[in-house]
């Protein structure tokens, strides 16, 4: 049986070429917009935001230091309510300019400076994308998560699964790694502005 070989003339086989490299780039291109959107899309799709979650904390080897679990509401513009409750109960509450940290067990309360959230989730949370100055950035997929980082020094990086805001990857000051995920996230959900209204215990130490 003879084999059949057609050969390209040099001139077709440049111009099919070049046109092969134009579809990849343009399918390339559609791919990278549309995943690098899903942080915007996310984040302009809601005014209130309910979620639990379960937080890691990893040495810097990747040991497991401890899991703490807990709730978080949000209501924009400024109100959020991040309250862990174990092992311990921590109350994490902005409510428009004041920012409390209040530690049951320490019977602690301790009102802090919002000046200076970018660093934080915290600020990617409560602003829309129109209102931060640089938005994440796509970086990777890893396990059918998407990762957005941002330019923050201390590695904060938001994960999407299913178009939904899954994980928070972020480094605190003793090097250890933090990483956040979110479960039963719902969006819109109907909070009252008196769940964001802090309650102290007047025996509690206050800090301002």
């Amino acid at each position: 049986m003879l084999a059949i070989v057609k050969f390209w003339h040099p001139n077709q086989l440049a111009t099919m070429t070049k046109l092969l490299a134009i579809l990849a780039c343009c399918y390339s291109s559609i791919g990278f917009s549309t995943t690098n959107n899903e942080f915007n899309n996310f984040f302009n799709s809601f005014e209130s935001l309910s979620a639990n979650f379960k937080q890691h904390t990893l040495s810097e080897p990747g040991a497991l230091i401890g899991t703490t679990y807990g709730s978080v509401l949000l209501k924009r513009p400024k109100q959020l309510l991040w309250h862990t409750k174990t092992p311990s109960e921590q109350i994490l509450s902005l409510n428009n300019n004041e920012l409390w940290i209040v530690d049951t067990e320490l019977e602690q309360a301790s009102l802090q400076k919002i000046d200076n959230l970018n660093q934080t989730p915290l600020y990617y949370l409560i602003n829309r994308p129109s209102d931060i100055n640089t938005t994440p950035r796509f970086s990777h997929q890893q396990n059918k998560i998407n990762w957005y980082k941002t330019n923050e020094a201390n590695n904060l990086s938001f994960g999407f699964k299913d178009s939904s805001l899954y994980v928070i990857s972020v480094d605190n000051e003793l090097g250890q790694k933090i990483l956040l995920s979110l479960s039963s996230v719902r969006l819109n959900p109907t909070i009252d502005s008196k769940e964001f209204t802090l309650k102290i215990n007047p025996e509690f130490d206050i800090i301002r």
